[in-house]
């Protein structure tokens, strides 16, 4: 069992991949309390050679799991919690990096904050080069990742609601904050990357799911059911 699961799903953003799993292999949080696991939801593309890489450090631990049909992010974000080990769960996307005391720091605020079932951080927005665009606050503009959640409370909600083809993560928190406590850490510990083939350019569908998001109570279709006690994962 892990302390931390992090979650990276990958669609053609592999040549943003290496510097995401740079960031997370020197990360502060000892390597023996955190796995990370690599989603590639493109049967056409072959991620092995990445895993390989990051592979050569035994103490990492990480593992791929190949679609063999495209999932779409939260298809996929939940074929990972059905095999997640650790006790809290975070979503960093493949084209994005953290900080090397991201999970650190969120992991220790919910060891020390029980009452608290999930952390929020700021972020800085980035090129595609990696040159500081902006920070933002979490709380003022909201992203779908570097939110750091307990395993058993995602559990409760049936994890991502996979009707939501975008907004997923939106869906998720407004949902998770119906039932549980979020806290915000004041410290841009996310780097969220701004290119040309990000999601949120395709504006139509993005108001489109925005519009369901607005009349969203109750996820639309059960997630799935990972066959395992919430109360195993708790470390």
């Amino acid at each position: 069992m892990f302390k931390v699961t992090v979650g990276v799903c990958c669609f053609r953003q592999k040549q943003w991949l290496y510097r995401c799993l740079r960031s997370l292999v020197s990360q502060t949080l000892p390597h023996d309390q955190y796995e990370v696991l690599l989603v590639n939801d493109d049967p056409d593309e072959d991620l092995n050679d990445v895993k390989e890489c990051f592979e050569e450090d035994k103490s990492f631990n990480i593992r791929l799991i190949d679609n063999k049909q495209n999932l779409g992010l939260p298809g996929s974000l939940n074929q990972i919690l059905r095999r997640s080990r650790g006790q809290y769960f975070v979503r960093v996307d493949a084209d994005d990096y953290v900080s090397r005391h991201f999970l650190f720091l969120l992991s220790l605020f919910l060891d020390m904050n029980r009452s608290h079932q999930a952390v929020t951080c700021d972020y800085r927005k980035v090129n595609e080069v990696g040159t500081p665009l902006e920070t933002l606050r979490f709380e003022d503009e909201p992203v779908a990742c570097g939110i750091m959640y307990t395993y058993e409370a995602l559990s409760n909600l049936n994890f991502y609601d996979e009707t939501f083809r975008m907004r997923e993560g939106h869906d998720l928190l407004k949902r998770f904050k119906e039932k549980y406590k979020v806290a915000h850490l004041p410290y841009p510990l996310y780097r969220y990357r701004i290119h040309d083939t990000n999601r949120t350019h395709n504006v139509e569908e993005v108001q489109q799911y925005d519009t369901k998001l607005d009349s969203a109570t109750q996820p639309a279709v059960p997630g799935p059911n990972t066959g395992q006690s919430p109360a195993s994962r708790t470390t």
